[in-house]
């Protein structure tokens, strides 16, 4: 088992999707999401327990993901043992394009992959999950996992008992922004998912210092193009209001958004402060080591 053979599987189930295209736009050859980065941390890394600890008891360690999926062995499994692997999907330059267009209300483009997001990477995980394991692999997607739920953090109020940001985080793959979307070296209109690998493999290098590293805003004051994006101001220098966002998201949802959101079963999605920043498409200038 390498990294590389598991990078080819996650490439090819990502190629035979059939739920990556706009059908609901009539765009059937237009991909949602480009095709995967991944990045690979230590299940024992300190980092998890860390999270832990700072964001509320409820929150998963690596091998009770892996146990929560096979409940029936006799022993437990260990954070040494395992690796976690981060996914991550960018928007596609003809989303971010029409994203950057709007001020308002998200273009359809992104309402749609925010919308059709839970069954694209369901549909995405179980057919990774089978193809891992026609490869003798065992691993355990966090995203199929009916005990994925939002819980209550004393710090941070809502959150969720795995953070796929945090994840990635962790995995090398990027840092927060000022908006708290994950800046990666393809930008910061991503999505991600995260698995839980029976295997010892080695982990990516955190080519940061800090969690706020690639932010412009953070390093050096410069930015807060996010503040300016923001159709509710629920990002101001102090960070992001969750709840402000939140609540805006639900009247976009019930009376604000087109009838493509409020007459779908549809979640609601912004993500304005993602395009049209300097970060949309990788990192600022100068802030990469």
């Amino acid at each position: 088992m390498t990294k590389t053979l598991i990078n080819q599987i996650i490439q090819r189930v990502y190629e035979t999707s059939q739920l990556n295209f706009f059908k609901s736009l009539q765009l059937p050859l237009e991909p949602m999401w480009q095709p995967p980065i991944t990045g690979y941390a230590a299940g024992n890394d300190p980092l998890f327990g860390f999270l832990r600890d700072d964001i509320g008891d409820f929150y998963w360690l690596p091998s009770e993901v892996y146990d929560k999926s096979n409940p029936s062995q006799e022993l437990q499994s260990h954070d040494e043992t395992l690796t976690v692997v981060s996914i991550g999907f960018s928007q596609t330059a003809a989303t971010k394009k029409d994203q950057a267009g709007v001020r308002e209300i998200p273009c359809d483009k992104w309402l749609v992959t925010r919308g059709e997001w839970e069954a694209f990477i369901k549909d995405f995980c179980r057919r990774l999950v089978v193809a891992l394991s026609d490869e003798g692999i065992e691993a355990v997607a966090v995203d199929l996992l009916p005990s994925l739920q939002r819980e209550n953090s004393i710090r941070y109020g809502f959150a969720s008992n795995w953070s796929h940001r945090h994840t990635a985080f962790v995995a090398g793959l990027g840092t927060f922004g000022l908006s708290e979307g994950l800046i990666t070296r393809q930008g910061k209109a991503m999505r991600f998912t995260s698995l839980v690998v029976k295997a010892t493999l080695p982990a990516d290098e955190r080519k940061y210092r800090n969690h706020q590293e690639w932010c412009a805003f953070h390093a050096n004051g410069t930015c807060g193009a996010c503040m300016y994006r923001c159709p509710v101001n629920a990002i101001t220098p102090a960070g992001h209001d969750k709840n402000r966002c939140s609540d805006y998201l639900n009247r976009l949802k019930k009376e604000l958004g087109p009838s493509l959101l409020t007459q779908s079963h549809y979640i609601s999605g912004c993500g304005l402060c993602q395009t049209k920043v300097p970060c949309q498409d990788g990192i600022p200038a100068g802030l990469a080591r």
